[in-house]
């Protein structure tokens, strides 16, 4: 059986690791620790952990996570009640063991009534915890579509990018406090249309599996925090490329051994990739470079799958403001992780995506596209 905690699978490396364990190993339930999923790092990790636990859920149905019989049911539940990775786990999984004690996933998600009410009505107070936010929909929740992304309780009535923008503005001023004013204001502009656009996206498509068969279960949402990086762990973690080497080197100060202060965007679906919306294949049924070919002109502009005119805008218009002051994209989909890391006003195509690790990797369910950019003070 897979064993997780966050002592053991803390950086993008362990949680790799794990996602090829459970690809090598017969469905079945997965031993975590009772504060797996609540530990907030920020959202680029927070982000990977919640991948990692879909893909579990996904490889696994109708199996449960496994808590030690020294852990209480109503303790599990109110640390993964609290938070995106808990709260999609729980979802798609069929619920919980504590020793011997079984909660089932109806159940068990019971406590996150009162997590999905104060983010429907932006309680920031109660919200943050650790400098981050989340907005997570699951499906068949009686508030899935929150107010603050959505018109109304309608997976069609996500809200476009100037009423985007002014949640986006108020989420930077919650998370990134007194950095809030060193983050520019095209690039909160530019996170506005993809946010919206992502989720509309994610509305019409990571609903399905990719034939077009709809999910009982499923999740869409985002992570936003701001965070400091500055772990042995997390420098490993980029190590894979060159231009991460230096992307970590330049905003961590080699010589000073400074923290990577940053905000982190991460959103996320447990979808059935982006290649395997594109392809409408299964993932064993194509090569890794028809999945990257695939995957990469998924993301060029007004390649998109959305009927809207004028859609697809979002990609480019984010890469763009990381290029202008030097910042980070992740997208780990399927057998891919990709990544763009711009120098301030680097010159470089905006589609010139490279991959994080020269290493295979084990499929993933959905999609995390996750954006760094750093606080420079």
């Amino acid at each position: 059986m897979v064993q997780l905690s966050p002592t053991t699978h803390r950086s993008l490396l362990e949680m790799e690791g794990a996602l090829r364990d459970i690809d090598a190993s017969p469905p079945g339930n997965l031993a975590v620790t009772k504060d797996f999923a609540s530990k907030r790092i920020g959202a680029f990790y927070d982000a990977a952990r919640l991948q990692l636990l879909s893909t579990w859920a996904r490889q696994s149905p109708r199996n449960l996570l496994q808590f030690h019989a020294a852990n209480t049911v109503n303790g599990v539940l109110e640390e993964w009640c609290d938070y995106a990775p808990g709260i999609v786990a729980l979802r798609l999984c069929d619920g919980i063991s504590v020793g011997e004690e079984v909660v089932d996933r109806r159940e068990a998600l019971e406590p996150a009534a009162f997590k999905m009410l104060r983010t429907d009505s932006l309680d920031f107070e109660k919200l943050i915890k650790g400098r981050s936010l989340d907005f997570t929909c699951v499906s068949g929740a009686k508030i899935q579509y929150l107010r603050p992304l959505f018109h109304a309780r309608d997976p069609s009535s996500v809200k476009g990018k100037q009423e985007m923008l002014d949640l986006v503005q108020k989420l930077n001023s919650e998370v990134s406090q007194l950095d809030e004013f060193r983050v520019p204001r095209d690039f909160l502009e530019a996170c506005s249309v993809f946010a919206s656009e992502l989720i509309r996206n994610t509305q019409e498509h990571a609903t399905k599996d990719c034939h077009g068969r709809p999910y009982i279960e499923h999740a869409e949402g985002f992570i936003i925090s701001w965070t400091q990086l500055e772990s042995e762990s997390y420098e490993r973690d980029f190590q894979g490329h060159p231009r991460l080497r230096e992307f970590w080197e330049r905003e961590t100060g080699a010589a000073r051994a400074q923290p990577l202060r940053s905000l982190q965007v991460s959103f996320f679906d447990t979808g059935p990739g982006i290649a395997g919306r594109a392809t409408g294949q299964e993932l064993s049924d194509i090569t890794p470079a028809v999945e990257r070919d695939a995957l990469l002109r998924s993301l060029k502009k007004n390649a998109s799958t959305k009927r809207e005119t004028g859609a697809g805008n979002g990609y480019p218009e984010v890469l763009e403001r990381l290029r202008q002051v030097g910042g980070l994209m992740s997208i780990r989909t399927g057998r891919l992780r990709l990544f763009q890391a711009f120098s301030p006003n680097e010159q470089r195509d905006l589609f010139a995506f490279d991959n994080w690790a020269e290493e295979p990797l084990a499929p993933a369910t959905g999609t995390v596209v996750s954006i760094i950019l750093p606080i420079r003070r």
